[in-house]
């Protein structure tokens, strides 16, 4: 049986913080990377916690969605990051958590005494139908739900993309481009999803400066970002491609800076680059990436904090929650 010197051993870091991380201490001041790195060798070790003596009988039992795939959510530092501070915030309070991925059965929901749903846009009308049906609180977080009946909680991306743009025309770059994502990869732009685009899109269009052959789609990963940047990019001119990209996350950021070099186009010079979320590897990419930094944990707390406090006073008005940003200038931007 796998036991917490095993993992410590494998993730090169000491056993107590290991044991930090595995009981979610909310004073421990590891990045998510770290985090992350602990949890999977953990999974990947089939490590199972010591039963606990002492355990409350009857725990606040609480159901966490996520729109994607297990292995998904261990790529994406963003929705991770949301999840951990949920967590956080469960052992806290000793709530007791079952998380639904997709392709899981939402069995059992009515079980629970309140459901927290990650996502957006990634949920089908049908399956809002489900949640609207349940007798039991229900929160968003990272989606505006509250027309539909949910409190929600969101970051101010509309602001932050105003931001970014306010930077790219104050530094001399009117050429302004975006890599958008969708895991879907529509054909049209105007089948986006993506909330960040919207915001550009409409920022850009009261501005008269939008142009659609510089929306460039991937999915979200390095890879994707990489290939549509260096795809797109090798068949354009200096003068027929934008000189000023906003990219939806961090992750294709890596891959579209890679692709650039590659294309012997300099990131900064050549091309100002701004992405969203500021998770650990902007800091360390080459070159340090200008980034939206979103309070991805604090999302997760306040959406439980709601929660616990519907499912406490049924009355309770639904609400919406939303966070700042805050635009990290690094080398990947003219300042």
């Amino acid at each position: 049986m796998a036991t917490l010197k095993d993992i410590a051993q494998r993730a090169h870091i000491a056993t107590s913080t290991v044991s930090r991380i595995l009981n979610y201490d909310p004073s421990l001041s590891v990045n998510d990377e770290t985090k992350k790195r602990v949890f999977a060798i953990a999974e990947e070790l089939n490590y199972q916690k010591p039963v606990r003596k002492n355990v409350p009988a009857r725990s606040t039992r609480i159901g966490v969605i996520l729109w994607c795939r297990r292995e998904r959510e261990l790529q994406d530092l963003y929705y991770s990051s949301i999840h951990m501070g949920i967590e956080e915030y469960a052992k806290y309070h000793q709530c007791y958590l079952t998380t639904y991925y997709q392709d899981d059965l939402w069995d059992g929901l009515g079980k629970l005494d309140g459901v927290i749903v990650i996502g957006s846009n990634q949920y089908t009308d049908e399956q809002i139908d489900v949640l609207n049906q349940l007798t039991i609180p229900v929160v968003f977080v990272d989606g505006n739900y509250l027309t539909k009946g949910f409190s929600s909680v969101i970051t101010d991306f509309s602001a932050a993309t105003e931001q970014i743009i306010e930077h790219f025309v104050a530094t001399g770059r009117q050429k302004i481009g975006m890599l958008a994502g969708d895991l879907n990869l529509t054909e049209t732009n105007d089948d986006l999803i993506d909330f960040r685009f919207q915001d550009f899109k409409r920022q850009l269009q009261s501005q008269g400066n939008y142009h659609p052959e510089w929306v460039f789609l991937g999915q979200f990963d390095p890879e994707s970002g990489y290939q549509v940047i260096h795809q797109d990019f090798s068949k354009l001119s200096p003068d027929d491609r934008p000189n000023a990209l906003l990219i939806a996350n961090d992750a294709m950021a890596i891959g579209a800076l890679k692709a650039l070099s590659d294309l012997n186009i300099e990131v900064s010079r050549d091309v100002s680059v701004i992405s969203f979320n500021d998770t650990s590897i902007a800091e360390y990419a080459n070159p340090s990436l200008s980034s939206v930094h979103v309070e991805t944990h604090e999302m997760g707390k306040k959406a439980l904090q709601v929660l616990l406090e519907k499912i406490a006073n049924p009355l309770t008005p639904i609400y919406l929650i939303t966070l700042p940003t805050k635009l990290i200038y690094r080398d990947s931007s003219v300042n």
